[in-house]
């Protein structure tokens, strides 16, 4: 389980100095866009069980792939739009409270990642 939370802590690194490609054009609609994203791997997280996550040390499930992706096309849009990482990691840390978990694992993440006063 520890692995599977270090995981999760290692690709929310990505979302320290993300933007967005369709995120209207400011730093802050960025930072919204990143955290719907993690808002969805939370409930994907949400809906796995135990044995899943546990399944996860053999590889990445699909929708790790798809974050890291959608990540990848938000921070070159901060980029484009001359935002700091500082800057989108302080936007994307005022947000952590919007998020939200039903499940186990899912609390876990979000206990995980505010302990460590965000990404």
């Amino acid at each position: 389980m520890r692995k599977f939370v270090m995981l999760v802590a290692a690709l929310g690194l990505i979302a320290g100095a993300c933007g967005g490609d369709d995120a209207g054009g400011s730093c802050e609609a960025v930072a919204d866009d990143a955290i719907d994203v993690f808002q969805g791997v939370i409930d994907e997280v949400d809906e796995m069980s135990l044995e899943e996550a546990a399944a996860m040390a053999d590889g990445e499930p699909a929708f790790f792939v798809e974050m890291e992706q959608r990540f990848e096309e938000l921070e070159a849009q901060a980029d484009s739009l001359g935002c700091s990482d500082a800057e989108m990691e302080e936007l994307f840390v005022a947000r952590l409270d919007k998020l939200t978990a039903d499940g186990m694992l899912g609390q876990m993440m979000l206990e995980e990642f505010r302990n460590q006063g965000g990404f």
